[in-house]
């Protein structure tokens, strides 16, 4: 993320800054999120021009949420209502302040994100932001709480109806301005809740993730990336935003599970970075390449969508019940403990089951067919079995295929999926 932000300015504020509550009462009418079309989802930031590189959609929502939930738990604060849903708040929060650091004074700025809300065209900045160590005007506390109030006005016009909430309208745009400046300052989307975070409960506004005068700074050209589950060949730009000589950025694979062929791991100014991802047969998963120079670090995150296909199994201990169980008692000479699987993939399907356990040796029992179900048999007696239960953690992959080629891939002791043991008594 680019450096804008560099003076905290009116926004370094302490608790009792958002302390009031919103009590308004106003009418009812139908909620709808048409007003948010011009925004493209999953994108980063708004559509059209921009100077300001925002951070992804999903993640200025998501800071909202957890505000949300810091002022009803952790500061007790009363339910009031709005006419603003949350995404609405924060997108048009944060299009406002692109306008304002791009150059647009306050009037100009909600007349054109009002211009948004009714369905036109986004528009550009007001004139070139400045860049690198260069001090941004940033809008005053007052401007940013009167555009969300107006922005109030604006959705009961459109006869919205009420939401509840536990933040009030002052501490809404005051926190997400907050939110926004820490991660134009290079933060990641973590560490910038964290901060903002740390000054709601009253502490003063901890540093930004670069010094103001840092000899190098890079920002990319997007926010968190989303890929689909299927995987492929990706990249991301990074560009220099200030620093003189010598800049050099190293990248850092904190994903390897599933994303590799990062290249180049390392280049100086500008760099297109591409890499792989992995084919995603199980949940949504999070990844991050990190990019180090001196004088600080930025990261970016890669989100990759779930398997489209719904798949799981149960274990069922046939000794004791016939309900989903996640232990299997082994008291006999021959306990089975039986294996069912569940998926929705298309056309005709082999399952591929692979359990590894370690019951005096290691062992590892296999089974590839059309059937969706697969039955150990162990016996009693065996190494540390005593005659209360030892408990052996048992460890299964399970590997759909269909005819189409499509895969789905679930374990035991992820996502959904619990963990599994035999429990082995003596005979």
């Amino acid at each position: 993320m680019s450096r804008l932000f560099v003076v905290v300015c009116a926004l370094t504020l302490t608790l009792s800054a958002c302390s009031g509550g919103d009590t308004r009462t106003v009418a009812s009418a139908p909620t709808a999120p048409t007003d948010l079309a011009a925004v493209t989802p999953g994108a980063p930031g708004v559509s059209g021009p921009t100077a300001m590189p925002s951070p992804p959609r999903n993640e200025t929502v998501d800071f909202r949420n957890q505000l949300e939930t810091k002022y009803q738990t952790g500061l007790n604060r009363s339910a009031s209502t709005t006419a603003v849903d949350r995404e609405g708040e924060v997108i048009w929060l944060q299009e406002y302040i692109r306008y304002r650091v791009s150059g647009c004074d306050h009037g100009t700025a909600v007349q054109r994100v009002m211009t948004q809300i009714d369905g036109g065209a986004a528009g550009a900045g007001c004139g070139a932001t400045p860049t690198g160590t260069a001090a941004v005007t940033f809008s005053s506390r007052a401007d940013v709480v009167t555009f969300r109030q107006l922005l109030e006005t604006r959705y009961l016009q459109m006869n919205r109806s009420l939401v509840s909430t536990f933040v009030d309208a002052e501490g809404a745009a005051i926190w997400t301005s907050e939110y926004l400046r820490y991660r134009t300052n290079d933060c990641d989307h973590a560490s910038a809740v964290q901060k903002v975070l740390t000054q709601v409960d009253g502490n003063a506004a901890p540093a930004t993730c670069v010094p103001v005068f840092a000899a190098c700074s890079y920002r990319f050209s997007q926010g968190g990336q989303n890929v689909p589950s299927a995987g492929g060949d990706f990249f991301v730009d990074i560009h220099k935003m200030a620093g003189t000589g010598a800049c050099t950025w190293t990248v850092t694979n904190l994903a390897s599970s599933f994303m590799s062929q990062v290249t180049p791991t390392t280049g100086d100014g500008f760099g297109r970075v591409t890499f792989r991802v992995a084919r995603n047969d199980s949940a949504r998963r999070t990844g991050n390449l990190r990019f180090s120079y001196e004088g600080g670090s930025i990261t970016h995150e890669v989100a990759q969508a779930s398997s489209p296909y719904t798949v799981f199994f149960n274990m069922v201990d046939g000794n004791r019940s016939s309900a989903a169980a996640t232990q299997c008692e082994v008291r006999g000479t021959a306990t089975p403990c039986t294996f069912t699987a569940n998926a929705d993939l298309p056309g005709a399907l082999t399952y591929n089951w692979r359990l590894v356990y370690s019951y005096g040796i290691d062992k590892t029992v296999t089974q590839s067919s059309t059937s969706n179900s697969f039955v150990l048999t162990e016996g009693c007696g065996g190494a540390n079995s005593t005659t209360d239960g030892f408990d052996i953690n048992m460890s299964m992959t399970l590997t759909i295929r269909n005819d189409r080629g499509d895969e789905a891939v679930v374990r035991s002791g992820e996502g959904t999926q619990s963990a599994l043991r035999l429990k082995v008594f003596r005979c």
